[in-house]
Protein backbone atom coordinates (compact mmCIF):
# COMPACT_ATOMS: atom_id res chain seq x y z
CA UNK A 1 0.00 0.00 0.00
CA UNK A 2 1.23 3.35 -0.52
CA UNK A 3 3.12 5.49 1.80
CA UNK A 4 1.98 9.08 2.72
CA UNK A 5 3.98 11.75 4.47
CA UNK A 6 1.67 14.42 6.66
CA UNK A 7 3.58 17.36 8.21
CA UNK A 8 1.59 19.41 10.94
CA UNK A 9 2.11 23.47 10.35
CA UNK A 10 1.93 24.13 14.17
CA UNK A 11 2.65 21.45 17.03
CA UNK A 12 0.76 23.73 19.68
CA UNK A 13 -2.75 23.53 19.02
CA UNK A 14 -5.42 24.99 21.45
CA UNK A 15 -2.53 24.98 24.04
CA UNK A 16 -1.49 21.70 23.46
CA UNK A 17 1.71 20.34 22.50
CA UNK A 18 0.91 17.87 19.67
CA UNK A 19 3.14 14.01 20.87
CA UNK A 20 3.55 11.67 18.15
CA UNK A 21 1.01 9.28 19.38
CA UNK A 22 -1.25 12.26 18.70
CA UNK A 23 -0.24 12.47 14.73
CA UNK A 24 -0.11 8.57 15.28
CA UNK A 25 -3.61 8.73 15.91
CA UNK A 26 -4.59 11.80 13.48
CA UNK A 27 -3.16 9.31 10.69
CA UNK A 28 -4.98 6.48 11.76
CA UNK A 29 -8.39 8.79 12.27
CA UNK A 30 -8.26 9.44 8.47
CA UNK A 31 -7.62 5.52 7.86
CA UNK A 32 -4.46 5.12 7.57
CA UNK A 33 -2.28 2.23 8.83
CA UNK A 34 1.09 1.44 10.14
CA UNK A 35 1.64 4.96 11.69
CA UNK A 36 4.87 6.30 12.73
CA UNK A 37 5.39 9.35 13.88
CA UNK A 38 9.15 11.14 13.11
CA UNK A 39 10.72 12.98 15.41
CA UNK A 40 9.02 15.65 17.66
CA UNK A 41 7.89 18.33 14.83
CA UNK A 42 4.94 17.01 13.65
CA UNK A 43 5.64 14.44 11.04
CA UNK A 44 3.69 11.02 10.48
CA UNK A 45 4.14 8.35 7.51
CA UNK A 46 1.58 6.13 7.19
CA UNK A 47 -0.12 3.75 4.47
CA UNK A 48 -3.11 4.79 2.87
CA UNK A 49 -4.53 4.41 -1.27
CA UNK A 50 -6.74 7.87 -0.71
CA UNK A 51 -5.45 10.99 -2.40
CA UNK A 52 -3.34 13.54 -0.41
CA UNK A 53 -5.86 16.38 -0.49
CA UNK A 54 -8.10 14.09 0.74
CA UNK A 55 -6.05 13.11 3.38
CA UNK A 56 -5.55 16.75 4.53
CA UNK A 57 -8.65 17.36 4.84
CA UNK A 58 -9.34 14.70 7.13
CA UNK A 59 -6.37 14.65 9.08
CA UNK A 60 -7.35 18.66 9.25
CA UNK A 61 -10.82 17.31 10.77
CA UNK A 62 -9.44 14.87 12.99
CA UNK A 63 -6.84 17.54 14.20
CA UNK A 64 -10.32 19.79 14.80
CA UNK A 65 -12.62 17.18 16.53
CA UNK A 66 -9.18 16.15 18.89
CA UNK A 67 -8.08 19.65 20.00
CA UNK A 68 -10.97 21.87 19.48
CA UNK A 69 -9.36 23.47 16.18
CA UNK A 70 -7.18 22.02 13.10
CA UNK A 71 -3.59 23.00 11.88
CA UNK A 72 -2.79 23.16 8.38
CA UNK A 73 -1.59 19.92 6.87
CA UNK A 74 0.52 19.03 4.19
CA UNK A 75 0.36 15.08 2.63
CA UNK A 76 2.83 14.29 0.16
CA UNK A 77 2.98 10.82 -1.41
CA UNK A 78 6.20 8.44 -1.17
CA UNK A 79 7.14 9.75 -4.85
CA UNK A 80 6.69 13.56 -4.28
CA UNK A 81 8.87 13.19 -0.97
CA UNK A 82 11.51 11.63 -2.82
CA UNK A 83 11.35 14.38 -5.58
CA UNK A 84 11.74 17.07 -3.09
CA UNK A 85 14.71 15.71 -1.16
CA UNK A 86 16.33 14.83 -4.84
CA UNK A 87 16.07 18.30 -6.14
CA UNK A 88 17.68 20.14 -2.91
CA UNK A 89 19.73 22.95 -4.57
CA UNK A 90 22.12 22.76 -1.45
CA UNK A 91 22.98 19.36 -0.87
CA UNK A 92 26.72 20.60 0.21
CA UNK A 93 25.30 22.62 2.93
CA UNK A 94 23.00 20.20 3.67
CA UNK A 95 25.66 18.28 4.47
CA UNK A 96 27.69 20.37 6.32
CA UNK A 97 24.71 22.35 7.91
CA UNK A 98 21.50 20.63 8.44
CA UNK A 99 19.93 22.88 10.40
CA UNK A 100 20.90 25.80 8.05
CA UNK A 101 18.94 24.27 5.23
CA UNK A 102 14.94 25.09 5.14
CA UNK A 103 12.48 23.12 3.01
CA UNK A 104 9.05 24.50 2.80
CA UNK A 105 6.81 21.69 1.94
CA UNK A 106 3.44 23.60 -0.21
CA UNK A 107 0.27 22.20 0.07
CA UNK A 108 -0.21 23.97 -3.47
CA UNK A 109 2.96 25.76 -5.41
CA UNK A 110 3.91 29.33 -3.54
CA UNK A 111 3.11 32.38 -5.80
CA UNK A 112 6.17 33.70 -7.21
CA UNK A 113 5.24 37.08 -5.47
CA UNK A 114 5.76 35.16 -2.53
CA UNK A 115 9.07 34.42 -3.58
CA UNK A 116 9.62 38.24 -4.45
CA UNK A 117 8.38 38.80 -0.92
CA UNK A 118 11.09 36.13 0.95
CA UNK A 119 14.02 37.57 -1.23
CA UNK A 120 13.51 41.25 -0.39
CA UNK A 121 13.47 39.89 3.61
CA UNK A 122 16.76 38.24 3.25
CA UNK A 123 20.24 38.59 4.36
CA UNK A 124 22.61 39.06 1.52
CA UNK A 125 24.07 35.48 2.11
CA UNK A 126 20.64 34.08 2.75
CA UNK A 127 19.53 31.94 -0.64
CA UNK A 128 16.10 31.05 -1.80
CA UNK A 129 15.31 28.90 -4.24
CA UNK A 130 11.83 27.77 -5.64
CA UNK A 131 11.52 23.97 -7.20
CA UNK A 132 8.75 23.55 -10.32
CA UNK A 133 6.66 21.76 -7.63
CA UNK A 134 5.91 25.06 -5.82
CA UNK A 135 8.00 23.74 -2.93
CA UNK A 136 11.20 25.76 -2.48
CA UNK A 137 14.16 25.48 -0.09
CA UNK A 138 16.25 28.56 1.89
CA UNK A 139 19.60 28.24 2.70
CA UNK A 140 20.09 30.37 6.19
CA UNK A 141 24.01 31.17 5.44
CA UNK A 142 24.18 33.54 8.44
CA UNK A 143 26.24 31.94 11.55
CA UNK A 144 23.02 32.60 13.55
CA UNK A 145 19.61 31.18 12.31
CA UNK A 146 18.03 33.34 15.30
CA UNK A 147 18.81 36.25 13.29
CA UNK A 148 17.18 35.50 10.31
CA UNK A 149 14.09 37.47 9.34
CA UNK A 150 13.20 34.71 6.79
CA UNK A 151 11.33 32.42 9.14
CA UNK A 152 9.64 34.37 12.20
CA UNK A 153 6.99 36.95 11.12
CA UNK A 154 6.69 35.73 7.61
CA UNK A 155 3.36 34.04 7.11
CA UNK A 156 2.28 32.09 3.78
CA UNK A 157 -1.57 32.79 4.95
CA UNK A 158 -1.13 36.24 3.83
CA UNK A 159 0.17 35.56 0.47
CA UNK A 160 -2.91 32.44 -0.53
CA UNK A 161 -0.24 29.60 0.76
CA UNK A 162 -0.47 26.59 2.79
CA UNK A 163 3.09 25.68 3.50
CA UNK A 164 5.36 24.31 6.65
CA UNK A 165 9.18 24.51 6.96
CA UNK A 166 11.35 21.58 8.01
CA UNK A 167 15.29 21.79 8.72
CA UNK A 168 17.69 19.66 6.99
CA UNK A 169 17.72 17.39 9.65
CA UNK A 170 14.04 16.45 9.76
CA UNK A 171 13.92 15.78 6.27
CA UNK A 172 16.49 13.23 6.66
CA UNK A 173 14.91 11.73 8.97
CA UNK A 174 11.36 11.49 7.26
CA UNK A 175 13.17 10.24 4.31
CA UNK A 176 14.91 7.66 6.05
CA UNK A 177 11.63 6.32 8.03
CA UNK A 178 10.51 6.50 4.01
CA UNK A 179 13.08 3.53 3.15
CA UNK A 180 12.55 2.07 5.74
CA UNK A 181 8.77 1.93 5.96
CA UNK A 182 9.25 1.13 1.92
CA UNK A 183 11.96 -2.00 2.77
CA UNK A 184 9.21 -3.48 4.81
CA UNK A 185 6.70 -3.24 1.99
CA UNK A 186 3.15 -4.18 2.83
Amino acid sequence: MPIRIALLRSMVISRHRVTGADVEALAEAASGTDARAVMATGNVLFRSRRSPATLAKDIEAACKARFGQPTEIIVKTGEEWRALVAANPFKAAAKKTPNRVLVWIMREPVPPNGISQLRRRAHASEQITRLASGDFYIHLGMPNRDDTKLVGGFGLNHIGAVGTNRTWTTVAAITKALEEMEEQGH
